[in-house]
């Protein structure tokens, strides 16, 4: 399986470069098993990675981590409860709303990126919303996405 290069995947994020990405994305590369649209999920600058590449293969959209979340908190110095760092199977979506720009949070929710999957210990991106003090990605989650969504399709006006 091919591993992402941490710090070579954050430059081509900040240099646009889908050429690198894309190897990467089809290759199903992994970061301490997390994919590339996890990592993205989780950097300042990862939305347009998202919105390029859900389009691309939306089966990637809701694919869940293999690993523990430890290992790469520990590596991206990320500040986690320790209920969290041992769990599994996150989802971008979930990364998105813990670690990254609300931008990115609704790029996976109109790409059709499922609210309510859960971890091994029954964790939502919802549920971490409501822990994150950031207004814009919890507005994301008090819209009645589930409404529009079934009514209208994908809703991205309301």
């Amino acid at each position: 399986m091919a591993e992402i290069p941490l710090a070579e995947f954050a430059s081509y994020i900040e240099n646009k470069n889908q050429d690198e990405i894309r190897k990467l994305f089809n290759a199903d590369a992994k970061f301490k098993g997390f994919t590339v649209m996890m990592i993205a999920a989780m950097h300042t600058n990862g939305t347009w990675v998202l919105s390029q590449f859900s389009k691309e293969d939306k089966s990637k959209i809701d694919q869940r981590s293999s690993q523990e979340l430890r290992d790469l908190a520990n590596t991206l110095g990320l500040d986690v409860d320790d209920d969290i760092l041992s769990d599994k199977n996150f989802t971008p979506l979930m990364l998105a709303v813990m670690f990254g720009p609300p931008d990115s949070v609704k790029v996976l929710l109109d790409a059709g990126a499922k609210p309510d999957l859960q971890t091994d210990r029954g964790f939502t991106a919802k549920m971490f919303a409501t822990c994150r003090n950031d207004t814009a990605i919890k507005a994301h989650f008090t819209r009645n996405r589930e409404f529009c969504d079934a009514y209208w399709g994908s809703c991205t006006l309301m």
